[in-house]
């Protein structure tokens, strides 16, 4: 039986070199019985440079140093010489058969070995070096086509699996069967804080899409385990690749779908949800509510290119929460950034726990770099009739969009009766009629105000006035007296030309336009502030 691998420790228990009774002269660091022996090298020369290329375990006699122990002191630096000329070569190991009536050499070669820190042993036995210097190179070429053949094999097993588009399940399967030992796959988002043994990333591109992982320990060498680990790891992103691109055919299918019957359509209610499933290869339930939804990828200084891939990756997502869930996910992109969704579902309840997983997921994908809003319209009985209400869906998404860059408030999706009057001044926050109209209601404000600060801080008074219908609960709330309330109201309709008493219309427009500055206070004041210097 073959080594697999040759070592120190390995030479010096065969039989044969047992024979020669060794003793370990030298004090070698921890683990210099498991460095690997490339090679056996019989050398009879005080000075070897340029034999030895490192890795060997050296044999000799030391005859040299008969000829130059005339003293010990001579003798001793013989030894050295010959030892640190050993040591600088990278040999991992030396055996000096010393027989009777050398006792003086084993002496020196003692003296100069003692201090060393790599293995070197006295054979005050003989040997027969031939021998062992055979079945060493023996086991090294056994081991060195032992490695040869695995790697064949490795590399024939992860190439059929590559060129079969094989799961991600048949994949680990085989490189546990060459490892003999459990190797488990962990996507990106589902990354754990498990302590493992060993692991390789798994990467298609720039991004990570999980790693391979051993948390048990294995047997198998490590040099076989990163080699399997690293096959493996490009198979499954060979694997990934080929499934995005068959996705990719599938999903662009299902866009024109999606496309057609967002205009109308003429297909009964049966042919809508035929042509959906023959498109997606999923099938739904007889008694669910169907769900328009219409999701949003917000991304600080995403551009295009970047905005599709995370559309895919999304769309990865959606596919992922759907199985773990068993909701057949209908989806397609319907512009850059934004994908329109069709959910089926049993019990509407489930709808917070699947749209708040996706996020979860998309998120950790991302690493944070970006984030989803969702807009749905309302529950549909047939996916006819669901698809008829994406572009409703897709208005209250953009409403949504723009009202949490405003306000900084979201949450896992959005009705139109969630977005409310603030969803509509949100999106339309830039417009240049809305700037218009809130810098003509609030200028008699402005223009009495000398900074930012004090505008702001009337407006917040404004703001309190207009939404209060208790003047005594308004009072107490501000630690005013009522006169001192009165007072201060009746300075500010004088500042704004106008009783806050007698006109329901005018309160609703001033109120209109707090609520739409606050959406874009730094644009509105910006114009407030250049019109009343202008003035």
């Amino acid at each position: 039986m073959y080594m697999l691998h040759v070592t120190v420790g390995q030479v010096v228990g065969l039989d044969i070199f047992q024979e020669g009774h060794p003793e370990l002269l030298s004090q070698p660091v921890a683990g210099a019985q498991d460095e690997l022996v490339r090679w056996m090298h019989i050398l009879e020369t005080e000075r070897p440079e340029g034999l030895l290329p490192g890795g060997e375990f050296v044999l000799t006699t030391a005859t040299f140093l008969d000829r130059a122990a005339g003293g010990v002191q001579g003798g001793v630096a013989a030894a050295n010489r010959f030892l640190d000329t050993i040591e600088q070569t990278g040999a991992v190991a030396v055996a000096a058969e010393i027989l009777p009536g050398r006792e003086h050499i084993a002496n020196i070669l003692a003296a100069a070995a003692r201090h060393r820190r790599f293995p070197i042993y006295l054979l005050p036995g003989r040997i027969r070096f031939v021998e062992l210097t055979q079945t060493i190179h023996e086991n090294i070429a056994a081991a060195r086509f032992h490695e040869i053949e695995t790697d064949r094999q490795i590399h024939e097993t992860f190439t059929r699996l590559s060129v079969g588009s094989a799961s991600t399940d048949r994949i680990v399967t085989e490189a546990t069967t060459l490892l003999g030992c459990q190797v488990k796959w962990e996507t990106a988002e589902a990354k754990s804080d498990t302590v493992v043994v060993a692991e390789h990333p798994v990467v298609a591109g720039d991004e990570t899409l999980g790693r391979l992982i051993i948390v048990e320990g294995c047997q198998a060498d490590a040099s076989l385990v990163t080699t399997v680990l690293e096959r493996a790891a490009q198979a499954l992103s060979i694997s990934v690749l080929a499934k995005r691109s068959q996705d990719e055919i599938r999903r662009s299918t299902a866009s024109s779908l999606f496309y057609q019957l967002r205009g109308g359509t003429d297909l009964s209610e049966e042919e809508v949800l035929w042509r959906l499933t023959e498109t997606s290869g999923r099938h739904v339930l007889s008694e669910v509510k169907w769900f328009p939804m219409v999701v949003r990828i917000l991304g600080e200084d995403a551009g295009e290119e970047l905005l599709n891939r995370w559309s895919g990756m999304l769309l990865d997502v959606l596919d992922s929460v759907g199985d773990s869930q068993k909701v057949s996910v209908f989806a397609a992109r319907s512009e850059i950034g934004v994908v329109d969704v069709l959910l089926p579902l049993a019990d509407p309840a489930a709808l917070s726990s699947f749209v708040e997983a996706t996020r979860a997921r998309f998120s950790a994908r991302l690493r944070g770099r970006g984030g989803l809003v969702a807009g749905l319209a309302s529950e549909a009985p047939s996916a006819k009739a669901a698809v008829e209400q994406l572009s409703n869906a897709a208005q209250i998404a953009q409403a949504a969009q723009a009202y949490v860059k405003a306000t900084g408030q979201s949450r896992a999706y959005f009705f139109a009766k969630d977005l409310g009057l603030r969803g509509l001044l949100a999106t339309l926050q830039d417009d240049d009629q809305l700037v218009a109209f809130v810098a003509t209601e609030l200028a008699g404000l402005s223009n009495s105000t000398g900074s930012r600060q004090s505008f702001e801080s009337r407006l917040d008074f404004l703001e309190a006035v207009l939404t209060s219908h208790n003047k005594a609960q308004l009072a107490r709330s501000r630690h005013m007296s009522r006169p001192a309330l009165y007072s201060q109201i009746k300075r500010l309709e004088t500042v704004l030309g106008y009783s806050l008493e007698d006109d329901a219309e005018q309160n609703t427009a001033l109120h209109l336009a707090v609520m739409a500055y606050r959406m874009n206070p730094n644009t509105m004041y910006g114009v407030l502030h250049s019109r009343s210097t202008a003035g």
